[in-house]
């Protein structure tokens, strides 16, 4: 190995170190739909992890949410039709958490009836 392949690997892997990986304590997600057709109407989401304190609603999206020990069902309603999304406030954002899509209607109200493009993406 070279001297500058010899440095780019050094600081290649230092900067791999800096990673702490996932964040501990309380934070707030941002769980969206990811849909195949485009914009929906309504959808159900179901949370699957210890810690979910809140959740509320962003942009046009109404959200309702029901909690139960370790899961929690939360029912998206877009009217016009567009992106739905939520905020999830847990208790630890290091606690994995699992989402996962239960149905979903277009903006015309009629249930999707292949969910299996159907995604949740998290982010921080």
């Amino acid at each position: 190995m070279n001297v500058r392949g010899a440095i780019l690997f050094a600081t290649l892997a230092m900067a791999a170190c800096t990673d702490v990986g996932p964040f501990q304590g309380p934070g707030t997600l941002q769980a969206t739909l990811s849909s195949p057709n485009g914009e929906e109407g309504a959808a159900v989401l179901l949370f699957i992890g210890e810690g979910v304190l809140d959740v509320n609603a962003v942009g046009d999206t109404e959200a309702y949410a029901i909690a139960s020990s370790a899961t929690t069902r939360v029912v998206l309603i877009n009217h016009a039709g567009g992106t739905l999304s939520v905020e999830v406030r847990v208790a630890d954002r290091s606690r994995p958490l699992v989402a996962l899509v239960q149905e979903v209607a277009g903006p015309d109200d009629e249930l999707r009836s292949d969910l299996s493009a159907y995604r949740v993406e998290l982010s921080r």
